[in-house]
């Protein structure tokens, strides 16, 4: 069994600090609903990193609820990929793999969809995006960033996060749809016309969408 992997505080706030700034330049907030989700990123981040490096309170939560003893190891100590690792019969590092392997493949995906759907926007200064990303779904850059946040969720899954997972989701709907109310006043025929062709979230297997939104 590994040796314990908590407890590192320095490494929680260096995290907290890191996923902060990159949170900030994926989701650039600029009025008062989109700060209100910012922070709500950032409450999500910190739960995360104070159990993944700090203190482990699911394992300790679970250990207790199911009178089994879990690892405090980095590796077993993924609860997923433990899991995994049971049930295929291939052992812990066998479901770590599995895991990181999923884990950053969502991370890195989305964090590529934010970015380039955040270029077309800041080249459009202000007006209707044409190409890339919105052509399939009107809001890429809030998909991307729970496409993150889900990543995170499979290599670390804890009580806490599992809960605020939803919530984060919820307000992000919230803030697409306040984004599209003000789109619907700027561009009344044309984002109308749009909307109705492309989803919000999950994009159609053929989205032949001209035009795109801000989200």
């Amino acid at each position: 069994m590994e040796a314990p992997a908590y407890g590192n505080w320095l490494v929680v706030v260096a995290l907290i600090a890191f996923a902060a700034a990159f949170s900030w330049y994926l989701l650039r907030p600029r009025r008062v609903p989109e700060w209100r989700a910012f922070g709500a990123t950032q409450a999500f981040f910190i739960a995360l990193f104070a159990e993944m490096y700090g203190y482990p309170l699911t394992i300790y939560v679970l250990t207790a609820a199911t009178g089994t003893t879990l690892s405090l190891g980095h590796v077993e100590g993924h609860l997923l990929g433990d899991a995994i690792g049971g049930a295929t019969g291939m052992g812990a590092l066998f479901g770590w793999a599995v895991v990181m392997a999923a884990s950053t493949a969502l991370i890195v995906a989305g964090t590529l969809l934010v970015a380039s759907a955040w270029r077309l926007v800041h080249a459009a200064a202000g007006g209707l995006v044409t190409s890339g990303p919105y052509a399939r779904v009107r809001h890429p850059q809030y998909v991307g960033f729970l496409l993150v946040i889900l990543g995170f969720l499979v290599q670390w899954p804890t009580l806490p996060t599992l809960v605020m997972a939803p919530v984060l989701a919820w307000a992000y709907a919230r803030l697409a749809r306040r984004e599209e109310a003000d789109l619907r006043l700027r561009f009344p025929e044309v984002y109308a016309t749009y909307a109705a062709r492309v989803p919000a979230f999950l994009p159609k297997i053929r989205a032949g969408a001209e035009v795109a939104g801000n989200g």
